[in-house]
């Protein structure tokens, strides 16, 4: 079943349900009545709203194609796998179950994927993924934005902008080097992969993770554990050089003579175990 409304302090616009097994009619104010037995609705998995109203829909339990125009926006997929998307405006998706795709568009724009293998993307403005449970793939494109993985093995791509990205539980990927902004990196819990770029923040979390480094990348690992964790290095031309220096933010490590990474709680580290990776 799909519904979908005004916003309050909006004009209503008019009802659409999808997925049932009746057809519909409008009640004389052009309004469909979910609770009159003697309304018919007519099934559909479509709906293309390209208006500027602030809507609210619910799409059911098929697999629903969704998009709207301007406005903020309220979109949930519930059932079935969806395909959700808004566009300008500060819009709210939910995907629900079943594995959805999700578009923020412009705006600063919530999305929730829910249960199932879901892909979040964000569009330009500051915005907030979720995956929840499923191997999930969260893009944050432009803008400030905060993506978390929770449950699975999901993968997290920060874009332009000062991102904040934490993994979850599961065994994740992490990458965010598209910028020169400082964004924050975080693993959780898991055998994560870390990949950030200038300036950034990495903290593995618990488990064995791995640090994938550029040469000359200037990083900040956080918590990097010798015991269990891995620092790759990947690098152009000859074989680089490797070596460690005492500084008042912590141990830096040089490739050449370009740094690598600092280690801010760290006092010393085996550079022979550091993995070189040549392109």
């Amino acid at each position: 079943m799909l519904a979908l409304f005004g916003l309050m302090g909006v004009a209503m616009s008019a009802i659409v349900m999808l997925d049932t097994d009746e057809a519909s009619e409008p009640t004389d104010d052009g309004i469909a009545d979910e609770d009159d037995p003697s309304i018919e609705i007519e099934p559909i998995d479509e709906l293309i709203d390209p208006g500027d109203a602030n809507t609210v829909i619910f799409s059911g339990a098929l697999d629903d194609i969704v998009l709207t125009g301007a406005g903020n926006d309220y979109l949930h997929g519930e059932d079935g796998d969806d395909y959700l998307a808004s566009g300008a405006g500060d819009d709210t998706l939910q995907g629900g179950r079943g594995d959805d795709v999700l578009v923020g568009g412009a705006g600063n724009d919530l999305l929730n994927g829910h249960i199932g293998d879901d892909v979040l993307s964000g569009g330009a403005g500051d915005d907030a993924l979720n995956g929840g449970s499923g191997d999930d793939v969260l893009m944050g494109d432009a803008g400030d934005d905060a993506l978390l993985g929770s449950l699975g093995d999901d993968r997290l791509v920060g874009g332009a902008g000062a991102d904040t990205l934490h993994g979850g539980s599961g065994n994740d990927i992490l990458y965010d080097r598209g910028d020169e902004d400082a964004d924050y990196l975080n693993g959780g819990t898991g055998n994560d992969v870390l990949m950030g770029g200038a300036g950034d923040n990495l903290h593995g979390g618990t488990g064995a993770d791995t640090f994938a480094l550029l040469h000359g990348n200037d990083v900040f690992v956080e918590d990097f554990d010798a015991g269990q964790d891995v620092i790759e290095i990947t690098y152009e031309g000859a074989l680089p050089l490797l070596r460690t220096a005492e500084t008042d933010d912590g141990l830096v490590l040089f490739a050449d003579d370009a740094i690598v990474a600092t280690f801010p709680d760290l006092a010393d580290l085996d550079v022979t175990r550091i993995v070189l990776i040549a392109t």
